[in-house]
């Protein structure tokens, strides 16, 4: 999920450069399993008045989904996704993840939190279907965000895409899932992590390096990004006014016997 506005950190990097990132949100912890629970405790809110109908959400979306489907970010995108799926025996993606892309009218009325969500949904939905295009194969499109609404749910489902209730998507992630979660707090990526999909697209493993100098606590929760880091192949995810500030893709290479797709 996405920091309101104003809620932005400032990270010292090496060689003394300073870059500005979404403050990190936190969701509290059941006391006796440690699990993250549903509801988050600081960052975006929904509306709990929401003021738009379905239509108007759909209206929105259209509207942000052309400027991303025009950008340069995409165009650029586009070409890495085609790079990517060049090489051949990289596992077949039949299921498709997208974590916390924040709800579609936040509670603060901040026209860049929506037009985030919106536009982290739009580019998820373009990156599914030019997988399926390459691959010749459906992919399974599954969203999960805390924060949804019941009009949330239902623009969803609008779009195709299956809403889950957190922390359900996380049992679903394996070698043959492309896992999205942009800006997503590091427990939760660790907790969605525990089994490794074929490909994600989120905070890289030396950005999370760079804030252990500040919280030592951090490098516990390392080890996906750090095998990721080593054993996948690694692309930048070009940036849109912040929106996609620091995220990167790692894709599973080349398997020994890649395993066939079952349509059915």
């Amino acid at each position: 999920m996405t920091a309101q506005d104003g809620e932005w950190n400032q990270v010292s990097r090496k060689r003394g450069r300073i870059r500005h990132v979404p403050a990190p949100t936190l969701r509290e912890k059941d006391t006796a399993t440690g699990a993250a629970t549903a509801e988050p405790v600081a960052g975006v809110r929904p509306n709990p008045t929401p003021e738009f109908t379905l239509d108007q959400i759909i209206s929105h979306h259209d509207v942000v989904r052309q400027e991303w489907e025009t950008s340069e970010c995409w165009r650029v995108l586009s070409e890495t996704l085609s790079q990517a799926l060049s090489s051949p025996g990289r596992p077949a993606i039949t299921r498709a993840i997208c974590l916390g892309p924040g709800p579609y009218e936040p509670s603060n009325g901040s026209a860049a939190a929506r037009r985030t969500a919106h536009m982290q949904t739009a580019a998820f939905c373009s990156i599914v279907d030019k997988i399926e295009s390459v691959s010749k194969h459906k992919i399974k499109s599954i969203i999960q965000e805390p924060a949804f609404t019941s009009v949330d749910k239902e623009f969803c489902s609008k779009k195709g895409l299956e809403v889950v209730e957190t922390p359900a998507a996380f049992s679903l992630i394996d070698e043959n899932t492309l896992l999205y979660g942009i800006h997503i707090e590091l427990p939760t990526y660790h907790e969605a992590l525990s089994k490794l999909p074929g490909v994600f697209m989120g905070v890289g493993l030396s950005d999370w390096e760079s804030l252990g100098d500040f919280d030592k606590t951090i490098k516990d929760l390392l080890g996906p990004f750090q095998e990721m880091d080593s054993k996948y192949d690694k692309f930048e995810f070009p940036n849109l006014d912040y929106i996609f500030f620091g995220t990167v893709i790692y894709w599973k290479k080349e398997e020994d016997d890649p395993k066939e797709v079952n349509d059915s």
